[in-house]
């Protein structure tokens, strides 16, 4: 391009004042250097934009369009140096967010809520996530961030990720109100012996399903039969209908209080750890504006 920006502010002044002394002012420069301004920009243009005379200082047919569009551009330029600089605080882009089926609940769903309010013009997009593989859409680039709940310890491994711990919690319960155990605030796992449980698939991950079993038949409960869901909320369907009872974290009455009761399971030896996941080298500015709602 012929012209810089610092042209057509200075044009547009003009124009506007139709008086060089005036626009000079405005634009706190010296009246000297805005006519060289001028004259350099009717040059590159090959078009006299204003008309000069001993007694007034007026806009040429080029001026008059010309002018319209360099409004138009000092304008769309602002839009940009505002998009630029929002950008840069996190307030506009993307962040891609992975979650595995036992992470969608309470410090999954408090993070996104939380960024809503801080970031609300950031595209938002969710993608559901198999355990053994949340490392890998974080090296390929397929998501910014990873949730997971996991039993015990989180352990990453790699040390190119980051990994904060959102939260641990305990077991409780999930059982349809019909339940002959309902009413009660805490039950013992012995005390569910028998009963069927619902539980997650061992496909959507294996170390959630094996510990869980465990951790059930340590305390002596053995279930009567097994049914299997591929994600949460068709888990606690399955509760809601009176087809089995549940162990999940606490705070998966965030998800659905209605049609089921939660009691406390005090001898359920194993923590639920939630934690999030991230490349620690991904510069982007959307991502660190969300890890220090975080951290």
């Amino acid at each position: 391009m012929k012209f810089e920006l610092r042209h057509l502010e200075a044009f547009v002044a003009v124009a506007e004042e139709l008086h060089f002394g005036r626009a000079a002012g405005r634009l706190h420069v010296a009246q000297p250097a805005l006519s060289q301004q001028i004259l350099r920009l009717e040059s590159a243009l090959g078009v006299d934009l204003l008309v000069r005379s001993k007694r007034r200082t007026g806009l040429s047919e080029a001026g008059r369009l010309f002018l319209a569009e360099a409004r138009r551009t000092l304008s769309q330029a602002r839009v940009a140096e505002s998009v630029a600089e929002r950008a840069r605080r996190g307030e506009l882009g993307r962040l891609r967010v992975g979650y595995h089926p036992t992470a969608s609940s309470g410090p999954f769903l408090a993070a996104l809520a939380a960024f809503e309010k801080v970031a609300p013009s950031v595209e938002l997009s969710l993608h559901e996530l198999a355990m053994g593989e949340l490392g890998q859409p974080l090296h390929e680039d397929v998501v910014d961030v990873a949730f997971l709940s996991t039993l015990g310890q989180v352990h990453c491994g790699e040390p190119t990720l980051g990994v904060h711990v959102l939260a641990t919690e305990r077991f409780v319960v999930a059982v349809p109100p019909s339940h002959p155990l309902a009413a009660a605030e805490d039950v013992s796992l012995a005390d569910l012996a028998g009963e069927t449980l619902v539980m997650l698939g061992r496909e959507v991950c294996v170390y959630w399903h094996d510990h869980l079993l465990a951790m059930a038949e340590r305390g002596g409960f053995t279930p009567r039969t097994v049914r299997y869901a591929g994600e949460l909320g068709a888990l606690l369907t399955l509760v809601a209908a009176g087809l089995g009872i549940a162990l999940v974290q606490e705070s998966t009455r965030m998800l659905r209080a209605d049609g089921l009761a939660f009691l406390g399971v005090p001898d359920a030896d194993q923590p639920v750890v939630s934690a999030a996941m991230w490349r620690a080298d991904d510069p982007s500015p959307v991502l660190a504006r969300f890890l220090d709602l975080l951290t």
